[in-house]
């Protein structure tokens, strides 16, 4: 009897540590499965032509599963997500309320504007799911998209500058779906404000973190678009008045010298290009809201802004472009849940991922002002300023019941 208990113990030892029978984790697993899908929605618009071969990869690497973690772990909606409940709330009112604006909304296709509301409500789960148990996860990937970026970043001004022979005076096009010079520059500066915020601990990859952040910094001025670098000063400026701190100072100071020597090398081009019609296009945007003040022209509902005898196809402002489409009242919703994210970055600037969401959010304040122009398409480089920094603010919202992300100082 006690020779097959000792046998027995063996055995058990044997099966407990053998390296041929390891356990499967299954969340372990679909929670690298999501962080695959989430540095593809970071890098991979610098690494295909268009946005179908983007779209295809997320769906199996992002929708996925996130929709299999969103139906395991649906009691966190209920539990966990209690801390993010002001946010919640005001999404579930946005989603609500624009699901409803259908039924006013003309020449629109119902299900594929619910359709794209779903997508939404999955990319703002994976990125809360793959966060929630811990959010160095999060600072990781963000850490390896934003090099990623940053070589993306390199090859644009090589291949542009470099092997095209463009002359300097020229505005700089992007790699893959960065060639746009204003959306391109927006989604790199969100990439540099995140990166800035994650600095390596080793000498050696700090020295790469600060190559980077100078080649992103490069491919920011070289588009020359005059509302992003007003953007991102202002991000920068209002961060170091917000935080504090050395360190933050400096970086903006040194930020206000690339802006000025930008301008200096740039003025006569930025000059060249006035105002661009956006006072005009403002006020009518204004006009236009106040014609439809309660519900606008409904989810997906098509808008020209006439300016003299010019024909504008939005307005240019993100804020009056949900005016317009969800009317005063959509547009009260979404500033509440902005207004959450601001609350998130502030409560949490201490933390990395914190201090990240601080600065983009603070950078998309300003940049949405300018150039924000839809907010239900489906997903391309324009969620990097509307949905991602509400992504991220929900992230850090619920990571905090876990203590996940240690403080530290700038």
């Amino acid at each position: 009897m006690i020779f097959k208990e000792e046998s027995s113990s063996l055995g058990d030892r044997f099966r407990t540590f053998s390296p041929w029978r390891p356990e499967f984790d299954l969340d372990g697993m679909l929670r690298g499965w999501l962080s695959l899908g989430v540095i593809w929605f970071l890098v991979g618009v610098a690494l295909v032509p268009s946005s179908k071969p983007y779209n295809q990869l997320l769906i199996l690497l992002f929708w996925l599963p996130a929709l299999i973690i969103s139906f395991r772990e649906r009691e966190a909606f209920r539990t966990v997500f209690s801390d993010a409940k002001p946010l919640i709330v005001g999404l579930v009112l946005l989603f609500a309320w624009s699901g409803i604006s259908v039924l006013w909304a003309e020449n629109v296709d119902p299900f594929r504007e619910l359709k794209r509301l779903f997508y939404v409500v999955l990319f703002l789960a994976g990125l809360a799911f793959v966060a929630r148990d811990n959010i160095n996860r999060l600072a990781v990937i963000l850490s390896v998209a934003g090099i990623g970026l940053a070589g993306a970043a390199l090859v644009s001004l090589v291949l542009f500058y470099g092997i095209r022979d463009m002359p300097l005076t020229s505005r700089l096009e992007g790699v893959g779906l960065l060639e746009h010079p204003i959306i391109g520059g927006y989604l790199i500066a969100i990439a540099f404000l995140w990166l800035l915020s994650l600095p390596p601990t080793s000498l050696v990859a700090r020295v790469g973190w600060i190559v980077g952040l100078i080649v992103l910094l490069a491919f920011i001025v070289m588009t020359q678009s005059r509302g992003l670098w007003v953007a991102l000063l202002s991000a920068q400026l209002g961060y170091a008045i917000l935080r504090g701190g050395a360190i933050v100072w400096i970086g903006a100071v040194v930020m206000i010298v690339c802006a000025g020597i930008g301008f200096w090398q740039f003025e006569s081009i930025v000059l060249q290009r006035g105002m661009s019609y956006r006072p005009d296009i403002f006020v009518e945007s204004i006009r236009m809201i106040l014609a439809r003040p309660a519900g606008g022209l409904g989810l997906g509902g098509e808008y020209d802004v006439l300016i003299g005898g010019l024909i504008i196809p939005h307005s240019h402002n993100l804020f009056l472009h949900i005016g317009l489409e969800l009317g005063l009242v959509g547009l009260a919703i979404w500033l509440w849940i902005w207004g959450c994210c601001v609350k998130a970055g502030w409560q949490h600037r201490e933390t990395r991922c914190g201090s990240a969401l601080l600065k983009i959010i603070l950078f998309c304040t300003v940049a949405l002002m300018f150039d924000g122009n839809s907010l239900w398409t489906a997903p391309r480089p324009d969620w990097f300023f509307s949905w991602f920094p509400i992504g991220l603010a929900l992230a850090v919202f619920v990571s905090v019941r876990g203590g996940a992300e240690k403080a530290w100082e700038s």
